[in-house]
């Protein structure tokens, strides 16, 4: 990647500021630590678990490395940080899109524009150094975790796996430069919305009994913890299948996989991941997840000394859900498997006692998943997320 050495940032309103790469562990503290300083009069920011933002950002440890290259940045006013961001080349992406794409994520910065200004420009000239022709961002580190600006629905907190930020960082992102390019939808459904009395449901078992007449060889079944690892490889197979047309997809790689599967399982329930199975073959899944955020609200971004034994406590309690997606293979898209797999949900989420569940999250232009959503569910749009470009 580009030569990473102190660099003197010049902005509009800041001109005392100076970007330079992360040299050492003192600093990659820094790096790390920094959220702690800028969200601590926040009430919904939710602290990530340090030793998984540490992992996730190292090339030794993240399986992310076996096909990306990263560099973190700090900004500096004298000797306090005031920002950081990391400049991101996925070659997995560019190899499979045709691209010379580079990325920026983990962004964060004091309310100063100027600051943004001289992140994002230090991250551009990295990128510009490696090639890139183009950038995006943010992406913590790609479309297979955290990504967007949140753009609309700052009035709650994010759900599990979902970013969250000051309401200025998207101004502070276009005047510097960057232009939006794709808008991310996360709806939110009330389980008095989908009870047996509502039209809505009625409908949807309507058509999940009439996709059961015509299709008696699809089934819908619950995952199976004693073949854990393998149903993980399944999920993976049948997503990576039914996105690979989507904008912004990068195949989840084997090892990435397996590593997601590691870190969900303390959290999974396997009445809420599903697997359809025409004749014993996997065609489509859905997979939601416990919503922990306000659990790692209260560990402060540490499982230990004690965190683990308040997390396992604390997770008994928790019953809002995030689905993260329904998959169906494109040849059995026209049989109702995502009726299925949606009517099944929400019999077992309710009976799990689930209040509400984020779905999340849905590109803007694809227009068959969010005409899917409303038509089953009618869920109310209540946060939007925001991708920004920006040419080389």
């Amino acid at each position: 990647m580009a030569d990473g050495n102190r660099q003197a940032a010049t902005s509009n309103s800041r001109a005392d500021v100076e970007v330079h790469q992360v040299a050492d562990r003192r600093e990659r503290k820094l790096f790390l630590r920094l959220p702690w300083r800028l969200y601590e009069s926040d009430p919904l920011w939710v602290p990530p678990l340090l030793g998984a933002v540490n992992k996730q950002l190292d090339p030794r440890r993240h399986p992310f490395f076996k096909h990306a290259e990263a560099r973190l940045y700090l900004a500096w006013r004298g000797a306090r940080p005031v920002g950081r961001v990391v400049a991101i080349v996925n070659h997995l992406h560019n190899s499979y899109h045709g691209e010379t794409t580079g990325f920026w994520g983990f962004f964060e910065t004091e309310p100063d524009p100027g600051v943004a200004r001289a992140l994002l420009d230090r991250a551009a000239d990295d990128l510009r150094g490696c090639g890139m022709t183009e950038m995006r961002g943010p992406f913590n580190p790609s479309t297979n975790a955290e990504c967007g600006l949140l753009v609309e629905g700052f009035d709650r907190p994010p759900a599990i796996l979902m970013p969250y930020n000051p309401p200025y960082y998207p101004e502070f992102v276009e005047q510097a430069g960057h232009r939006p390019i794709k808008e991310l939808y996360a709806y939110v459904l009330f389980a008095e919305q989908v009870a047996g009395d509502q039209g809505t449901r009625q409908r949807l078992e309507r058509i999940a009994r009439a996709v059961q007449r015509r299709h008696p060889e699809i089934t819908v079944r619950s995952l199976a913890m004693a073949r854990y690892k393998a149903e993980v490889a399944a999920l993976g197979e049948v997503f990576n299948a039914a996105r690979r047309d989507n904008w912004g997809y990068v195949p989840t790689t084997d090892a990435e996989l397996q590593l997601m599967a590691r870190e969900m399982k303390p959290i999974a329930l396997p009445d809420l991941i599903l697997i359809a199975e025409l004749r014993g073959k996997p065609v489509g899944c859905l997979i939601s997840l416990p919503d922990i955020n306000p659990l790692l609200q209260k560990l402060n971004g540490r499982l230990f000394p004690f965190g683990w034994a308040r997390f396992l406590w604390g997770k008994r309690r928790i019953r809002r859900l995030r689905v993260f997606g329904v998959a169906c293979l494109p040849e059995y898209r026209g049989l109702g498997v995502t009726a299925l797999l949606f009517d099944r949900f929400i019999r077992n989420g309710l009976r799990w006692g689930c209040p509400e569940a984020e779905l999340s999250w849905v590109a803007d232009d694809n227009l068959q998943s969010v005409r899917t959503l409303q038509s089953a569910f009618q869920p109310r749009l209540y946060k939007r997320y925001r991708i920004y470009g920006r040419e080389l």
